[in-house]
């Protein structure tokens, strides 16, 4: 991976003589609160680019892109300063991307496309919301939806990631596979149906040393079969390593004066998950947009939880439990579903203070999200209801319950866009938190 960066770092210069389109941006955002923590909204799902300490962060990003002949080629790369918990410049990503008709292709790392205006409390996506920073990894996929028929599509993605941060397992490797199915019953009404997989493997453990990881080890992996002798007990019971899943189905309609998209996304750690015995656990939502309305362009409102996990632990005559899912934790991978600190996915899983383990899984949430100008002003508002429950075998008593909202207005001008942030946190357990910031972009 690090001769790949090199790669890319070393060719810009050449491919950037044969540009067709090149573009550089700047970027500075101040933030003042009132507590030594920032508003939940003016951190979460921000690409980790900002901590709930950071009162500045600087970026500067530049991008080349190729187009013609069915194909293109994208470079790019960006800087990030930030104060805080880690004061100092570092990369927030560099990338190299080639697409063929369908097919796509992308080295380094680089964050995932915003969805759903980035109006959606999982950032789109209940296992990677853009909540931690980009994992450097080699992405193929489609790059869009594959007819096989009139009424039949297909979208899929093969991918490795490193997670070369500092964790309890040192060099853990992560697997993703995706397949989504797309059914048009008419013209305007298209069904889809998808299955996302994620594992962590291999690695070195300080507990338990070297982890499986050969290439017989990646097909069990890859298939979710159960480790060999050189695995640990509980991956020699279950599937080796520490795997991740997501079901999901979306009804999209495309109407003359609307477009609205309903959508859930399940989550699972092992088999009764599986099976949809941790029914409704997930994300359920609703994106609408009008299609002749400026003042709104997009509605969302999302209602997640995450309280069933299969029911209480309860061990069977194997003396193996089963219920207690406890999302995103693992017993060998002790950092969880983490990177660099901060949860991938689902925000509303809380992290323990040392980092190692997860202080709260069992949630629920309502949000809503709206977008849309007025004059010349862009907006985004989100507000947030969120109780937390704790664990299973450790809940949290009392119950935390807290009120988030979020407020961005944009000005666009010739001299670059400016934006004023608001936010703020409500809590019968914490401190309020008040927020303000300013944001300033310029492309050229």
């Amino acid at each position: 991976m690090r001769n790949l960066f090199l790669i890319v770092f070393f060719c810009s210069p050449i491919i950037i003589i044969a540009q067709n389109d090149f573009s550089f941006t700047i970027e500075g955002q101040g933030i003042y609160s009132n507590e030594s923590e920032n508003p939940f909204w003016f951190t979460t799902n921000q690409y980790g680019r900002l901590s709930p300490e950071t009162s500045f962060i600087g970026l500067a990003e530049a991008n080349y892109t190729y187009e013609g002949n069915d194909q293109e080629f994208e470079i790019g790369g960006g800087l990030l300063y930030r104060d805080g918990i880690d004061d100092g410049v570092k990369l927030d990503q560099i990338f190299a991307s080639y697409t063929y008709k369908w097919f796509k292709a992308t080295a380094g790392f680089k964050h995932r496309d915003e969805k759903l205006m980035g109006l959606s409390s999982v950032g789109g996506d209940i296992i990677w919301s853009n909540n931690a920073r980009a994992l450097p990894g080699v992405i193929l996929e489609t790059s869009r939806p594959v007819k096989i028929s009139d009424w039949l599509a297909f979208r899929a993605t093969l991918a490795h990631y490193e997670l070369n941060d500092d964790r309890f397992v040192k060099d853990a490797h992560l697997h993703h596979k995706s397949l989504y199915i797309d059914f048009a019953i008419s013209p305007d009404d298209v069904i889809s149906a998808g299955l996302r997989h994620y594992v962590q493997w291999g690695g070195t453990s300080p507990v338990t040393g070297p982890q499986p990881d050969s290439f017989s080890d990646f097909l069990k992996i890859f298939a979710g079969q159960e480790g060999g002798n050189n695995a640990s007990e509980s991956d020699q019971i279950n599937a080796l390593g520490n795997h991740l899943g997501s079901y999901s189905l979306e009804y999209r309609m495309d109407r003359d004066d609307y477009n609205i998209q309903f959508y859930h996304q399940t989550l699972f750690e092992d088999s009764s998950g599986r099976e949809l015995n941790n029914f409704p656990d997930g994300v359920w939502g609703i994106f609408y947009q009008p299609k002749f309305s400026s003042f709104i362009s997009g509605l969302l409102y999302e209602y997640v939880q995450t309280v069933s996990q299969s029911g209480r632990p309860i061990p069977n005559n194997d003396g193996i439990y089963r219920g207690g899912d406890n999302y995103f934790s693992s017993g060998v991978y002790r950092s969880g579903w983490t990177y660099e600190g901060r949860i991938i996915g689902l925000p509303f899983i809380l992290i323990n203070d040392d980092g190692l383990g997860i202080k709260s899984n069992r949630s629920y949430v309502h949000h809503l999200g709206i977008a849309g100008s007025f004059w010349k002003i862009n907006y985004k508002l989100k507000g947030t209801y969120a109780k937390y429950l704790g664990r299973y075998f450790f809940p949290q008593e009392p119950n935390q319950e807290a009120v988030y909202g979020y407020g961005e207005f944009t000005y666009s001008s010739d001299f670059g866009n400016f934006t004023l942030l608001t936010g703020g946190d409500y809590s019968k357990n914490s401190d309020n938190i008040l927020g303000v910031g300013l944001k300033y972009a310029y492309t050229f």
